[in-house]
């Protein structure tokens, strides 16, 4: 099999960019016999740099010169990589494409006995990947060193190239393709990561960890030609015939941790893919627009690297639509929502065992012959029923008005928050719209969601990152026993070691603090100065509140199974002889004091009441939660996003 491609020109342009080897004196007198003045203070960087400048513009004038010569007009599309990864793709589909039609003209002419040749065509795609997954590090005895979950979303486009081959033979093209892909991320996301390593160890035997690090930042590795996109996002090979592979990946992340003192940088693995399809299968996918595979990537069986169990990676491919045709002549036409209207907040009743929110959609369009013809386009809620007035008997809701019902809360807190509603017409091929966003809330405080036991807030937010702790899942449970703590005044949650139910018990906090769900602790740490001689509070709202009581807790929780658990109160009372919840052979190493039942603030009359250095260590654990790192997750009214 032979490839038809005639880049000669391109690939000339990457011979010059890949010729890495040459001198100092090579590249300074090229640059000489090309009329280029070159000082004598130029190192060899800046001179290659140089060098890379001005090849581009020199492919350029011989494109368009032998564009000139043989009317072949994809000869003018520039050599040099286009301003966005948007228009280099599409710069490079040009390239492929005007090479693919030339290539079709001259094949009737190719003498019998030659391979069989292959072309290529290039169909613009879009899409993204989205890894939901984390990754776990054990020490010392099942210890854990270092734990984090995120959730990485990278939107890409690019070009599925259709490689056709010709039979000479019987002059048509053969059934049987082949498949490539070449992609550019457009956008990276990391929507949430949350998670702790440890910074310091204890001595002796068995070793635990001293000290904690929260992870707070992150960075994206360099790109190789844009800022923060880069190339193959995904890809497609051939691997044997009639069977691809689909391989997907996101860059090289780092996240950065810091307790105060240390800051410390991991390198995440948990981040690619692969399928294994044969070429019927992707035809039939690509046949519906789009292709949507995901994989376990975090399986005990099949795991990556370091991937917790049931961390995920899905992939989303579709083809591109053509853009609608430009119009030729500017229209005097314009549409216009009237409602909603934008940034407009929409919540679902509180009527018993369901719910409902109502939609209404006007539009105008000047003039107004063309109402009728409006098309809308409204956020779908999986798991809600919609039901359109008037009803349309068709999928595409048209005309100037409408109302839309969501019955029933969705089961998913992805289907509330920020939306789009869009309203367009299309005038001669030219189409025109208007786009407002719209947020979508959940009654707070009720209990009409699909489970229907708990208040709504409960509900949702056990679903978001609020609810792991250190990027950990653990079991949550809502409210307590008539046995236990919630019924104390001010106690907002507890925890529950292996003998009862190996748990972390949320409060009612609609009955405890109600309207903001406002709570304000002592904020302390032993790497801040400040807290020690200077008392310090700090409040929480909200969603906020769930998070750090969750945090709190579940320190709590890990500090009984790392030195509690399993010994009799006998040998408790001997490793602990001050009572304050941690083994006084670690004290020292921890800056507290082993005589002392509370080391800092202990004699305060205020402070003293934080009840121990076990528990001064629960409220140091949220010192450094950001407040509002996950209002993205607060559609409660109240909440963080109802103001």
């Amino acid at each position: 099999m032979r490839i038809v491609c005639l880049f000669s020109l391109s690939i000339l342009l990457f011979i010059f960019y890949a010729d890495f080897a040459q001198t100092y004196s090579d590249l300074e007198q090229k640059l000489r016999n090309m009329g280029i003045e070159v000082t004598d203070s130029l190192d060899f960087n800046q001179l290659m740099q140089k060098y890379r400048e001005i090849v581009p513009n020199i492919i350029d004038e011989a494109n368009i010169k032998a564009g000139k010569i043989t009317g072949i007009t994809g000869m003018y599309i520039s050599s040099r990589p286009a301003d966005t990864p948007e228009k280099e793709i599409e710069r490079r589909r040009e390239i492929i494409n005007s090479q693919y039609q030339l290539a079709r003209q001259m094949l009737g002419g190719i003498p019998e006995g030659e391979e069989n040749p292959q072309i290529v065509e290039a169909i613009p795609v879009e899409g993204y990947i989205l890894v939901r997954g984390g990754e776990k590090v054990l020490w010392y005895n099942n210890q854990i060193k270092r734990d984090i979950s995120y959730t990485i979303k990278e939107t890409f486009e690019g070009n599925l190239l259709v490689i056709h081959t010709y039979n000479i033979h019987t002059g048509k093209f053969e059934k049987e393709k082949e498949y490539a892909l070449d992609t550019l991320s457009t956008n990276i996301k990391i929507n949430n990561f949350i998670g702790k390593t440890c910074t310091k160890w204890s001595s002796g035997s068995p070793t635990v960890c001293l000290n904690w690090a929260s992870y707070l930042l992150y960075q994206i590795g360099e790109a190789e030609i844009y800022p923060n996109f880069h190339s193959g996002v995904v890809s497609i090979n051939q691997i044997d015939k009639g069977k691809i592979e689909i391989q997907a990946a996101t860059p090289d992340i780092s996240f950065h941790a810091k307790d105060g003192l240390t800051t410390e940088t991991t390198h995440i693995g948990c981040t690619s893919g692969s399928w294994k399809l044969t070429n019927e299968e992707f035809e039939k996918l690509i046949n519906f627009g789009a292709v949507t595979l995901k994989k376990e990537i975090g399986s005990k069986s099949q795991a990556f690297s370091s991937c917790i169990p049931g961390s995920t990676m899905t992939l989303y491919l579709k083809i591109k639509k053509a853009e609608p045709e430009k119009c030729r002549e500017p229209k005097n036409v314009k549409i216009e929502i009237l409602k909603p209207s934008d940034k407009g907040r929409y919540e679902f009743t509180d009527d018993g065992n369901t719910g409902r929110l109502i939609l209404e959609l006007e539009a105008k369009t000047y003039p107004a012959k063309y109402e009728n013809s409006i098309e809308w386009e409204i956020p779908e809620m999986e798991g809600s029923h919609r039901i359109i007035q008037p009803a349309t008997g068709s999928l595409t809701l048209k005309g100037p008005k409408a109302e839309v019902m969501y019955k029933g809360l969705p089961p998913d807190i992805e289907s509330f928050g920020r939306k789009k509603v869009k309203a367009k017409v299309n005038v001669d091929g030219c189409m025109i719209e208007d786009t407002k966003e719209i947020m979508f809330f959940y009654p707070r405080d009720a209990k009409n969601n699909p489970e229907g036991k708990y208040p709504n807030w409960f509900y949702y937010w056990k679903q978001t990152p609020a609810a792991m702790p250190f990027g950990q899942n653990v079991n949550i449970v809502f409210g307590g026993t008539e046995f236990d703590l919630c019924k104390g005044e001010h106690v907002m949650a507890i925890y529950k070691p292996d003998y009862l139910f190996k748990a972390i018990h949320i409060c009612n906090l609609t009955e405890k603090v109600g309207g903001d769900f406002k709570v304000t602790i002592p904020l302390v740490s032993r790497n801040d100065s400040s807290t020690l001689s200077e008392k310090k509070l700090i409040s929480y709202t909200h969603i906020d509140t769930f998070a750090v009581l969750v945090i709190h807790e579940f320190t709590h929780f890990n500090h009984y199974h790392t030195w509690l658990s399993g010994k009799s109160p006998q040998q408790r009372n001997e490793e602990d002889n001050d009572g304050d919840g941690i083994p006084d052979r670690l004290e020292p190493d921890m800056k507290f004091d082993p005589k002392k039942f509370q080391t800092y603030w202990g004699e305060d009359e205020e402070f003293k009441n934080i009840n121990g250095d076990e528990e001064f260590l629960a409220y140091e654990s949220t010192y450094n939660y950001p407040i509002g790192k996950f209002d993205e997750y607060d559609w409660g009214k109240p909440g963080k996003n109802w103001k």
